[in-house]
């Protein structure tokens, strides 16, 4: 399951064929393309919020969809700059290289509530004291 579609990417992102250096009837090729990034962008989402969001079925939450949305768009601007120049000079003396971040905190904060906080979730744990007096009793388990 994807967290957006095609449709809604390419509607944001005002994306064309074109911009990713592809024939101009290339509408499939372009489909396929943004698709794979939808898939790379909800796997970022299940990973970053440790959660499968099966419990909400076909039901995925607006506000996760959106996220998917933005983060897929980031992908699109970040291909397109890149294809259009790796390098983007500021001033006579100042070169920056295109910003790789497109998993941003403004993305991450609109993904608090779905965060599934695993590291206060605690197994049991079993063990043995020996505590040295030889009556029989020596042995104790806890739990």
């Amino acid at each position: 399951m994807m967290f957006c579609t095609v449709d809604e990417v390419l509607n944001f992102t005002g994306l064309k064929p074109k911009h990713l250096n592809l024939s101009t009837d290339d509408e499939s090729k372009l489909e396929d393309i943004v698709e794979n990034w939808i898939k790379q962008s909800t796997s970022l989402i299940k990973d970053y919020c440790n959660n499968d969001f099966q419990k909400y079925g076909d039901n995925i939450p607006e506000a996760v969809q959106n996220v998917c949305v933005r983060l897929t768009g980031n992908m699109v601007a970040l291909a397109t700059a890149r294809r259009d120049t790796p390098i983007t000079q500021v001033n006579d003396w100042q070169v920056n290289i295109v910003n790789m971040r497109v998993f941003s905190n403004d993305l991450k904060d609109d993904l608090a509530p779905y965060v599934i906080d695993k590291s206060r979730k605690s197994d049991k744990i079993e063990f043995f004291a020996i505590t040295g007096a030889d009556d029989g009793k020596s042995y104790h388990r806890r739990r």
